[in-house]
């Protein structure tokens, strides 16, 4: 029988006291939780946060006026010392922690994609716990070079993995519509984003917005997902065993293949384009995506890169491997719009060449969790 694998993410303010400080019983309790499951024989994934709130515990950089410096400095403090109680906590209960440092670029590069991926199993399969955090001190601080926050970096390892359930470990009990608590999600829609504080948690780089996004990514993975207070005692362990805490986010899409979730979780905005409804329908139809339904291309891509597929009302519906340059793309399309104008039966046949084969696509189920960058 397969083991169920899941990811537990914590956040920064989950992790902190009230006074700021780092919270030793909480954090105590995590991997008390967490040695349980693993006499449950669950795989678990642990996605932290605080290696900043940790570093600036020890040591001041106030002096620093660059923010992406202090915080990179903070990170390399605290990683140290984060790493170091849970690795004492744990022993506790006689279960070895890996560290598992990553950035946003790893995952968009195939080969360093699949070496997380093989690192992550082999640990699993030896029953270490990998602990993941991104790399503060490597990250670029550039639009869709970081990922911003732990909530996304959670549903790219998720996916990696084949997690059957992601925890998202929160200081808030749940999803809220006012002061009552969402229960389930099956739908990532407008109605459901308008209950999200785009406010960020203190401490934190996320917040509900991200949250939720993040879940609707995970539901289109097949992943069933939970936003739960983390300051809830065996929370994890209660819903596994079936109570009703926090909001379920009801998976809804079928587990992709490998290539595919790596398309998914790998594109790095080199490129957007942007179709008619005609070509929209036709991809829904399981059609390749043509030049002649294309009305815009925006980025500097080069063949083979992926782009991001958007519909005529900008909606993100997909990722696609592109197969011609972005300078080669524009050309064929006023080539086409050309021809057309000049009422000409034909034009060049790379023309009719597809843009995005249907076998190097990928369409979004839940379009508003992608609808922009997290």
């Amino acid at each position: 029988m397969k083991k169920k694998r899941i990811v537990i993410k914590v956040g920064t303010n989950v992790l902190q006291s009230e006074n700021g400080k780092l919270d030793y019983n909480l954090i105590r309790d995590l991997a008390d939780q967490i040695s349980v499951l693993f006499r449950k024989n669950y795989q678990i994934i642990f996605v932290s946060s605080g290696a900043v709130g940790a570093g600036e515990e020890l040591q001041s950089f106030s002096h620093e006026k660059n923010h992406l410096l202090r915080r990179q400095m903070s990170a390399s403090v605290g990683q140290i010392r984060l790493m170091q109680i849970y690795s004492d906590f744990f022993l506790e209960h006689q279960i070895v922690i890996a560290q598992v440092l990553v950035t946003r670029s790893n995952f968009g590069e195939r080969i360093s994609y699949l070496n997380i991926g093989n690192t992550l199993e082999g640990l699993l399969a030896t029953k270490v716990l990998p602990i993941i955090n991104e790399n503060d001190v490597v990250a670029a601080d550039e639009l869709n070079l970081q990922f911003g926050d732990n909530d996304q970096l959670a549903v790219f390892v998720s996916a990696l993995v084949g997690a059957d359930a992601l925890f998202y470990l929160t200081i808030a009990p749940g999803l809220l519509k006012g002061t009552k608590l969402v229960e389930t999600v099956s739908e990532i829609n407008e109605e459901i984003l308008s209950y999200c504080d785009p406010i960020l948690s203190q401490g934190g780089r996320g917040g509900m917005l991200n949250k939720v996004k993040s879940a609707g990514m995970a539901m289109s993975f097949g992943i069933d997902t939970y936003i739960v207070s983390g300051k809830m005692e065996n929370v994890v362990l209660r819903i596994l065993e079936g109570e009703r805490i926090g909001t379920h986010f009801v998976a809804q899409g079928e587990k992709i293949s490998s290539y595919r979730k790596w398309m998914t979780v790998a594109v790095m905005d080199k490129g957007k384009l942007v179709i008619d409804k005609g070509a929209e329908k036709a991809l829904y139809n399981k059609k390749s995506l043509l030049a002649a339904g294309i009305t815009e291309v925006s980025g500097d891509f080069k063949i083979k890169d992926l782009v991001n597929i958007y519909n005529h009302s900008n909606i993100k519906i997909g990722i696609g491997r592109i197969n011609f340059s972005a300078e080669e793309l524009r050309s064929q399309i006023l080539e086409y719009q050309g021809s057309r104008s000049n009422s000409e039966k034909g034009h060049r046949a790379n023309s009719r060449k597809a843009v995005i084969n249907r076998d190097y696509l990928v369409l979004i189920d839940t379009p508003l969790a992608f609808e922009e960058d997290l």
